[in-house]
């Protein structure tokens, strides 16, 4: 096999499941070019459990994407009261939320030992350069990742409790498959606690409503690992509009 093509596969085994291979891979890069990521992208980066990758207030430095673990991010208002605003798993993009002001909006905290990829702002602001369709590309990752968010907040704010899970549930897996992962099991590494106050409900209804779900055949639940056994019915649980009385 030729270098150029062997030292591609290389990367493509590497990165295939990961947001930042969009940044790279369809641009038909010959050797210099992997090179060149080779040495922009800092790979795998450990990041052990309960340490920040970013704060908020924080000027913007790089870009992340989760290569392996779970990460949150979270605000705090005025009163210092946490608000968790998303999790984030392999593949997954983190630090968009700096690239308006140049200050991270959030916190970012790793929910178990993890490992991130990293590339510095300014450098992808070079690369774009480089490469002009690049930045085409980048903006559609970026509006990707953020009407996902969206459209995930506003699904939930709508849900009662049984479907701002099963929401939740199938949002998790849905982004799994399309990163090529199996759509089941679910890992979530989040404390009950922090589940609660993501989707805005009381740590023993997340509790209630999980094991209603087991006790129903929808999932099966093991620690921190969630397999869903009946997607049809996580759908429908999952069209449920009205707000419960239990939220």
């Amino acid at each position: 096999m030729p270098a150029t093509s062997r030292r591609l596969e290389q990367v493509n085994q590497a990165c295939g499941q990961c947001s930042l291979a969009h940044l790279c891979l369809p641009y038909g890069l010959d050797t210099d070019d992997v090179a060149q990521l080779e040495t922009e992208v800092e790979v795998a980066v450990p990041l052990p459990r309960g340490k920040t990758l970013f704060r908020q207030g924080e000027p913007l430095a790089a870009i992340y994407a989760v290569s392996a673990g779970a990460l949150k991010t979270a605000m705090l208002d005025a009163d210092g009261l946490e608000q968790i605003m998303g999790f984030y798993y392999p593949g997954d993009l983190l630090g968009l939320d700096g690239f308006g002001a140049q200050t991270h909006q959030c916190t970012a905290t790793a929910l178990e030992d993890s490992r991130i990829c990293r590339i510095e702002f300014e450098r992808l602001d070079d690369l774009i350069d480089d490469i002009p369709s690049l930045r085409r590309q980048m903006m559609r990752l970026m509006g990707q990742a953020l009407s996902d968010d969206e459209s995930l907040l506003l699904t939930l704010g709508r849900k009662n409790s049984e479907g701002r899970i099963a929401t939740l549930l199938l949002c998790l897996s849905r982004r799994r498959q399309q990163r090529g992962l199996p759509a089941s099991p679910i890992r979530l590494s989040m404390k009950r606690a922090e589940l609660a106050n993501f989707l805005g409900m009381r740590i023993e209804t997340v509790s209630r409503v999980l094991s209603r779900m087991q006790h129903n055949g929808i999932i099966t639940l093991a620690r921190a690992e969630v397999a869903i056994c009946d997607f049809d019915a996580l759908e429908t649980w999952a069209g449920h509009g009205a707000w419960a009385a239990d939220q």
